[in-house]
C-alpha cells in the first residue's frame, strides 16, 4: 500500500492535463553515500539530479509564454525507502528547491500498482531492470541517463532521445527476430515498449511546438542502434505522424551507442525493449 504526500510548497498541477512523470528517488538522491553529518543534513545529489532542474526550466518557459498553460510536467517522486527516511527525502527536495508536487512512498512490490493508479505518463529510473519490469507490465517507462560528471551536467535544456529501433519496427522486422531465435515473450516485450512510448511522444511533440526552432529548452532526438537506415527513416515518419519533429537523429547501424550518448548526454532515454537481452547489451 502506498502513501501519497502532497508538497504544499509547489503549486499542484491538473493531472488530467499535465505530463505526469514518476521519478525514482534513487535517481535524484544518492542512495549509496553515507551521510556523515546525520539525519538532519540534506541527501546528496544523485546521478540524474540535473533532470529535475531541466524540467523546471521547461515548465518556467512554458508559463512565461502562457501563464495559463496546463501542459506542464507534474512530478511524483517514487520512493521504496524505509519510513524513517521519508521526512528526509521531502526535506531534501525542499532544500534543493525541486518542483516535486507529490511524494509516493510504497514497497517495491507495490510500485507498479502505484504508477498505474496515478495516471503516470512515464516512469523514470536509472535502473534498467526497473524500467524493463515496468514496460513488461504495460507501464510507460524510460531510462534516466546517468550524468555523473558534475562539470558536464545539462540543466538549462531537457534532452529526450527516443528509440528508433522500436518506433520504426514492423511486423516483417519482428518476423526476422523470431527467425533469429527470439521467443514470443521477448517479442511481446518489444511490442509493449513501442506501444507505451506513443502517448509520451505525442505529448512531447505538442510541448515542443510551444517553442521556436531556436533556443528551445526542450530538445528531442531519435536513435537507431541495431536497425537499418530504412528503419530509421520509418521511425522519423512515424514520429511526424504523431506530431513530433525531432531536433536530432542518429542512425548507428550496429555501432556502439555510448560515444553518441556521451556526446548528446540525454536526460531521458527511451529503451528499445531488447536493451536488457543478451547480444544487444554489447552494442551499448
Amino acid at each position: 500500500m502506498d502513501s501519497m504526500v502532497r508538497n504544499p510548497d509547489v503549486k499542484q498541477r491538473d493531472a488530467a492535463q499535465a505530463v505526469v512523470v514518476a521519478v525514482s528517488s534513487d535517481a535524484i538522491f544518492d542512495p549509496e553515500v553515507e551521510q556523515v553529518h546525520g539525519a538532519t543534513e540534506p541527501l546528496r545529489k544523485g546521478d540524474a539530479f540535473s533532470f529535475m532542474k531541466a524540467i523546471q526550466v521547461v515548465n518556467e518557459r512554458l508559463l512565461t509564454l502562457n501563464s495559463d498553460e496546463t501542459l506542464l510536467f507534474d512530478v511524483i517522486l517514487l520512493s521504496n525507502d524505509s519510513e524513517e527516511k521519508h521526512s528526509r527525502i521531502i526535506a531534501s527536495a525542499k532544500h534543493y528547491g525541486l518542483d516535486i508536487g507529490r511524494f509516493c512512498f510504497c514497497n517495491k512490490e507495490d510500485s507498479i500498482e502505484s504508477l498505474q493508479s496515478n495516471n503516470v505518463k512515464l516512469f523514470l529510473s536509472t535502473d534498467t531492470n526497473d524500467v524493463c519490469k515496468a514496460l513488461q507490465k504495460g507501464v510507460p517507462a524510460a531510462l534516466l541517463y546517468r550524468q555523473t560528471d558534475p562539470h558536464h551536467q545539462t540543466e538549462d535544456q531537457l534532452k529526450v532521445v527516443f528509440s528508433g529501433d522500436v518506433i520504426g519496427s514492423s511486423e516483417e522486422m519482428l518476423h526476422g527476430l523470431r527467425e533469429q531465435g527470439f521467443t514470443e515473450t521477448q517479442l511481446q516485450g518489444f511490442k509493449t515498449a513501442k506501444g507505451s512510448v506513443k502517448e509520451f511522444a505525442v505529448l512531447m511533440g505538442e510541448m515542443r511546438r510551444r517553442f521556436g526552432l531556436e533556443g528551445s529548452p526542450l530538445c528531442t532526438g531519435l536513435m537507431t542502434v541495431w536497425s537499418s537506415r530504412d528503419v530509421c527513416a520509418s521511425a522519423l515518419k512515424t514520429l511526424r505522424g504523431w506530431g513530433l519533429l525531432v531536433d536530432e537523429a542518429f542512425c548507428l547501424a550496429g555501432a556502439p551507442r555510448s560515444p553518441i550518448l556521451n556526446l548528446v548526454r540525454p536526460h531521458i532515454l527511451c529503451l528499445d525493449g531488447l536493451y536488457h537481452m543478451e547480444g544487444f547489451t554489447a552494442m551499448s
